[in-house]
């Protein structure tokens, strides 16, 4: 009796989930559509610095949200790791940040690579691959050559 209950609330979970990311598409889509208000304010104003910065926060919060989409769809360490380093990034480089919060940042996105490559979380069979495998599969090739 217990076990139905759990299946049926773990089946439940996984449909409330897909429904999530239903919604996360919608909101994804919504935001790309605003994009071309946020690109025409940009473009009258691209003499000011400060209007660049509104329009790269407007895109990076919309790559933020295709991650997310993506771990909610397929959740795995690699998808947790590549939201992670894209909210670093973000804060890098969108916020009003000092040195030494750009060098806290920097050695975060640092330990996150460092946690993928050495502890070596082993693929789920049937994922697609994702941007750290591409990655080591690109520096690999281009070691081999330039040894050949």
């Amino acid at each position: 009796m217990v076990k139905k209950i759990r299946d049926f609330l773990y089946e439940l979970c996984n449909y409330l989930e897909l429904i999530m990311a239903v919604v996360v598409v919608a909101g994804i889509v919504i935001a790309a559509l605003g994009l071309r208000e946020e690109f025409l304010l940009f473009w009258s104003q691209r003499g000011h610095t400060g209007s660049f910065y509104v329009f790269l926060d407007a895109i990076f919060e919309i790559v933020i949200s295709i991650e997310f989409l993506k771990m909610l769809c397929q959740p795995s360490a690699d998808t947790v790791l590549e939201v992670l380093i894209f909210l670093v990034s973000r804060h890098m480089i969108i916020g009003d940040t000092s040195a030494f919060e750009d060098f806290v940042s920097i050695v975060s996105i640092a330990l996150l690579f460092a946690i993928k490559k050495y502890i070596q979380i082993p693929p789920e069979a049937g994922k697609r691959k994702s941007i750290f495998s591409t990655c080591r599969n690109e520096i690999g090739d281009e070691k081999s050559d330039g040894e050949e």
